[in-house]
């Protein structure tokens, strides 16, 4: 059995839990909203929650979705507005924010990462186009916008039978799944099977 995390970082950070040993649709999905004045406050605010979730149920690796970054951003949005293919982040590219959400999106990431540090726990990155590929098939779509990707999450969550009620549970969902591929979840399996042998 190995215990995936899947988060989806943002003020309302969706999270999904993945045992690897039972089927899809035992995977429990959640969100912790992040509260306080202004942005430090709400990372720390979320920070801590994590810790005491992670105490609760000691996940083996967390898998968390890479945060907007500003460069990026403003090419796929100068992209889209030539309306050309959408880049790697397809919710950048439609204008998700602009330079708020970038840094709340980081400052968030950041105490996610802070937190799993401190649980010493095994963790990856993953883009939006690479959990969507192994979730729903495909990373990119001509066209699609934020909505758009949301609801293609929402209807794959429930056709697998993993039960959400919004969309920052869903895209938590479609994290947790990809984590498998990750190189560092990999050398982590890797790591393990080699210390059972040697037991």
């Amino acid at each position: 059995m190995t215990l995936i995390l899947g988060i989806d970082p943002a003020q309302k950070t969706g999270w999904a839990y993945y045992d690897t040993s039972r089927s899809l649709a035992a995977i429990r999905a959640g969100v912790i909203k992040a509260e306080g004045d202004g942005y430090e406050e709400m990372a720390a605010n979320l920070s801590r929650q994590l810790v005491v979730m992670m105490r609760r149920e000691r996940p083996d690796f967390v898998s968390i979705e890479s945060p907007l970054r500003a460069p990026l951003q403003a090419r796929s949005a100068a992209k889209n507005r030539k309306g050309l293919d959408l880049d790697d982040q397809p919710d950048a590219a439609a204008g998700f924010g602009g330079l708020n959400a970038v840094i709340s999106s980081n400052i968030m990431v950041g105490a996610i990462i802070s937190a799993v540090a401190i649980k010493d726990v095994s963790w990856g990155m993953v883009s939006s186009a690479t959990w969507r590929k192994t979730f729903l098939g495909f990373g990119r779509q001509p066209g699609w916008d934020r909505k758009a990707w949301k609801k293609a999450t929402r209807e794959k969550c429930a056709a697998l039978r993993i039960p959400v009620t919004n969309d920052d549970m869903a895209d938590a969902v479609g994290v947790a799944f990809a984590a498998p591929n990750h190189p560092i979840f990999k050398m982590m399996q890797h790591q393990r099977s080699k210390e059972a042998e040697a037991a």
